[in-house]
Order: structure tokens, then C-alpha cells, then sequence
């Protein structure tokens, strides 16, 4: 009773832990359901276990009763949650439909054995299929995370579901059940198991966090495109970024500043989110897209010719002429962009002089009237 107490404690610290982690993190899917999904998990195996036995210890059969069926669903209902958090965690999406369906389905056979007239044994059974169905469903989806530094913890908490299986599908074919829940052992080995299963759970969400603290310094947040520090630090991990063959593109958006001040920084915004959009649809998976600053980007291009760059270029400009944004209030608009294109030189150069290059044809392009294409040698 005392250890089953104290393990509702720890879940309502490791509940607070958890929301705090996805109140400061938002991107990490799955935390904040882990958490409370483990909080009634804990409260359901705590009705099932210790409230049933007090209440029977009293003699007080009706309560036992409620506290067993109450319990047995509360405790599947919260199992088939932390299965939610770990697909929303695996695989960084919203649950689909089905998934979600999983819960309610988790939840009706310990209500359908209540209104059967069904005991605790059979409760006993239906909750241990539950668990067993699930871990194996957490199982399949923590095999995903393979690239460290997620893979150790991953694998420490499908060991940990792989332990719990066997524990609890043990207790089914046999229904060996007038020492289970109570044995001091069985629950001992059980919440040392949960107690990894929570660190790893946590471990993976620090890792996550700390994935998107990078990311968040090396990518432009309003257009998804890598910001200065983040071309550099790509750039730094290619063998060849100052050998022959590489080539830039420097993009300014013309009048960027009037549409700011006539419609708005909202739809400047937006304008710049467009054209980001179209910019990567037609990049290829080696090709870079970066923010240099304000309305100016730049792409880098490594093995293309003189021919393939011209053809990306222009293929942009007509693109962006095609786009119609519709403001609040105004009449649509139109808008246009510059290019300036340079090629890295047969002895190869720093890429810092290629971008200069890019930059001056960029200027070139603006001084003859912009809404043009134009390349350095």
C-alpha cells in the first residue's frame, strides 16, 4: 500500500516535470501526454491494487468492487495513452484517427467485464492483455528513433516495454493470479522498470529540446530557410565548398520596404514566406537556401553549370511574377525579384569572394531596373 502511495507521488512530480518540459519546449510532441497519460496510469494501478485490497480489508465489498472495475479501466485508459505520446514523440505528427480510437477501445473491455458481473480476476486479465497489446504497440513505434543521440534511451525503453511484456503477458496463460499485484517482488521489479521507462521518457525530450534550440539557431524562423549561421555551419561540413563547380545565387525582392509600408508587415510577411515556399520546391536535396538578411537570400548550388543556374533563376523570377497576394485592405499586388548569379573560378575561391560576386551582380540586376537576371563571370 505504502509503495503504491508513494509511486502516485512520483508520478504527480514526474507530471509536473512533464508539462514543464512541453510548456518551455512546444515543439515536443508527446510530453505533456506522457506525463499525464503515466499520472492516470499510476492513479488507475492504485484503485485496482491498494484500493481494492483496503476496502476488502475493511469488508466494505461494494467499494472493493467499484475500486476494482474503476481502476482496471482508468489503468487501461491511461496504458493506451502513454501509447498516444509515444507516436506523437516517435514520430512527431498528431495522432490519426484510428490511433486516437485506441484509448476508447482500451477502455471497453474493462467496462464491458463490469457489466458482465465479472470479479478481479477477470479484470486481472483483461488489463494485463491491454498492457501487453499496447507495450507491443510502443514497441513498434520507438524502433524509429535510430539516429543518436535518441537511439540509447530508445532502446532502453524498448527493453524496458520488452520486460513489462513478459511480465505482465506471464501472468495470462496460466491465470496464475492469487499473489498478483500483491507480491512485494512483482511490484518491485514493476515500478523499477516504470522508474526507467520515465528517465528515458525524459532523456529523449532533453534531446529534443536541445535539437531544437540548433535548429532554431541555425534556421530563419518566419521562412524556414537556414540563416547566415546556419550556411556557414553547411557549408563548413563540405569537402569541396571552395573547389570549382560551385555556384550562388544572391535574390533580392524589389521594393520590399514599399509593401511593408503600404500593406503592412504582416503581409511583408507573407510575401516572404511565398516566395521562401517557392524558392525550396524547385531546390534540389544538395542545394542550400539561406537568409542573408531582410529581404535578401542567397542560394549555393554545388556541381552546376553556368546553363543550370540561368535556367533555376529565371524559372524563380517568372514564379514570383505569377504569385498574387491579397491584402486586408488594398487592391492585390504583384511582386518581382532581382538575381545575381556567380560561379566559382576553375582554381577554385574562399566563398566569401563567390558571395561578393553574387552580391555584385545582384546590384547590377537592381541598377537596370531590376526584375532581371544577372551573372558574373
Amino acid at each position: 500500500m505504502l509503495t503504491l502511495l508513494s509511486d502516485c507521488l512520483l508520478a504527480v512530480v514526474l507530471f509536473v516535470l512533464f508539462w514543464y518540459v512541453a510548456r518551455v519546449s512546444r515543439n515536443i510532441q508527446g510530453a505533456f501526454t506522457w506525463g499525464a497519460a503515466h499520472l492516470v496510469y499510476t492513479i488507475g494501478a492504485t484503485l485496482f491494487d491498494a484500493g481494492t485490497a483496503t476496502f476488502a480489508d475493511a469488508g466494505l465489498a461494494t467499494a472493493a468492487a467499484l475500486s476494482t472495475h474503476l481502476g482496471s479501466a482508468v489503468l487501461c485508459g491511461g496504458m493506451a495513452a502513454l501509447g498516444w505520446a509515444v507516436v506523437q514523440f516517435a514520430r512527431r505528427r498528431a495522432l490519426h484517427r484510428l490511433e486516437i480510437a485506441v484509448v476508447p477501445m482500451a477502455v471497453a473491455p474493462p467496462l464491458l467485464v463490469w457489466g458482465l458481473g465479472g470479479g478481479w480476476e477477470a479484470q486481472s486479465v483483461v488489463l494485463n492483455c491491454v498492457e501487453l497489446l499496447v507495450l507491443l504497440w510502443m514497441i513498434w513505434h520507438l524502433h524509429v528513433l535510430r539516429e543518436d543521440p535518441y537511439r540509447l534511451p530508445a532502446r532502453m525503453m524498448m527493453l524496458g516495454c520488452g520486460l513489462l511484456a513478459v511480465l505482465y503477458g506471464s501472468v495470462v496463460p496460466g491465470w496464475s493470479l492469487s499473489h498478483f499485484g500483491f507480491d512485494e517482488i512483482w511490484v518491485s521489479v514493476d515500478l523499477s522498470i516504470w522508474f526507467m521507462l520515465n528517465f528515458c521518457m525524459l532523456m529523449l525530450c532533453s534531446f529534443r529540446a536541445a535539437e531544437s534550440l540548433k535548429l532554431s539557431a541555425m534556421f530563419d524562423p518566419l521562412t524556414g530557410a537556414l540563416n547566415r549561421r546556419g550556411l556557414h555551419g553547411e557549408l563548413s561540413s563540405w569537402p569541396d565548398r571552395d573547389q570549382p563547380g560551385l555556384s550562388v545565387i544572391a535574390i533580392d525582392l524589389d521594393h520590399f520596404k514599399a509593401i511593408n509600408d503600404r500593406h503592412g508587415h504582416d503581409t511583408g510577411d507573407r510575401v516572404l514566406q511565398r516566395f521562401s515556399e517557392t524558392v525550396r520546391s524547385g531546390l534540389r536535396s544538395d542545394q542550400l537556401f539561406a537568409r542573408m538578411g531582410g529581404e535578401e537570400f542567397a542560394v549555393v548550388m554545388p556541381g552546376t553549370d553556368r546553363e543550370t543556374a540561368r535556367h533555376l533563376s529565371e524559372r524563380l523570377r517568372n514564379q514570383m511574377m505569377r504569385l498574387e497576394f491579397s491584402p486586408p485592405e488594398g487592391r492585390p499586388f504583384r511582386v518581382t525579384i532581382s538575381l545575381g548569379i556567380a560561379f566559382g573560378g576553375s582554381d577554385g575561391e574562399p566563398f566569401v569572394e563567390l558571395m561578393r560576386r553574387a552580391d555584385d551582380a545582384l546590384y547590377a540586376a537592381k541598377r537596370k531596373g531590376r526584375n532581371r537576371v544577372e551573372m558574373q563571370p
